[in-house]
């Protein structure tokens, strides 16, 4: 087997926060302690601030510390919403209450968001998704999650209107019942299975804003989720998030 390329050395960056990390991890810091400023990491390691700036915001995305404005970065509990898919698309999860702000509850926080959606002409990736002609209109959803007020996920969904046009599920938002599953029973379509697949990539410049992200090294675990009724898509959506926020939990049933 033929050698892969050499590994690049660390930043200097990198360096330092993983010296921090180590820290932590040791107990010289403590749940709730002030780390070094940047003030002091530019003293103690002789990097410029721009340097000490990024090794902190390597520690903030991995859920390590928190800026409290003001006050300096602190050590905080590392308390992860858990996304379990055991009773996540059951028929009676559905009609309780929204997935998102359930996982919250879960985990101390209290959950929210914000939300748009428009008629769009299907994108040729979106069309192949929903089994539709590119072009053909689709209600596209756009959502930015928080917990204790804090960005922690983005999403964005796809429907067919040719499905929900006119319907009293139209937008996804206005309607009286929640979630896909419950949506589509509303209008007679009953969702048979959803398909997930979860990569991780490089979070984009702009994801990396709206998540409150380091500006360079984020990485994020990114789903793309289809519901079918049978072997028809009546939804597709692209979900993205910090993996120091989430915990993915997958219950997967023995055949046979």
């Amino acid at each position: 087997m033929e050698p892969g390329p050499p590994s690049r050395p660390p930043h200097r960056y990198e360096e330092i926060a993983s010296d921090l990390r180590e820290q932590i991890l040791r107990g010289e810091y403590r749940e709730g302690d002030r780390l070094p400023g940047e003030n002091s990491i530019m003293r103690t390691y002789g990097v410029a601030r721009v340097t000490a700036r990024d090794a902190l915001a390597v520690l903030r995305h991995e859920g390590l510390a928190a800026s409290r404005p003001g006050a300096g970065i602190f050590v905080q509990p590392r308390t992860r919403i858990v996304r379990d898919t055991t009773s996540r698309y059951s028929r009676t999860h559905a009609a309780s209450s929204s997935p998102f702000r359930s996982d919250a509850v879960q985990a101390g926080q209290h959950g929210g968001w914000e939300h748009k959606s428009e008629a769009v002409s299907a994108s040729p990736e979106v069309a192949r998704r929903l089994d539709i002609d590119s072009g053909q209109q689709v209600m596209q959803t756009t959502y930015r999650y928080f917990a204790d007020d804090r960005p922690i996920q983005l999403s964005e969904s796809w429907e067919p209107l040719a499905l929900t046009g006119g319907t009293p599920i139209e937008r996804p938002e206005d309607g009286a019942a929640i979630g896909v599953i419950a949506r589509m029973d509303h209008i007679g379509h009953h969702v048979t299975r959803v398909v997930e697949r979860v990569t991780a990539r490089a979070a984009t410049r702009d994801e990396a804003k709206k998540l409150d992200l380091p500006a360079r090294g984020a990485y994020v675990l990114s789903i793309e989720r289809t519901h079918y009724v049978e072997d028809r898509p009546v939804e597709t959506c692209d979900i993205v998030f910090p993996g120091d926020r989430y915990e993915l939990t997958y219950t997967i049933p023995v055949q046979g």
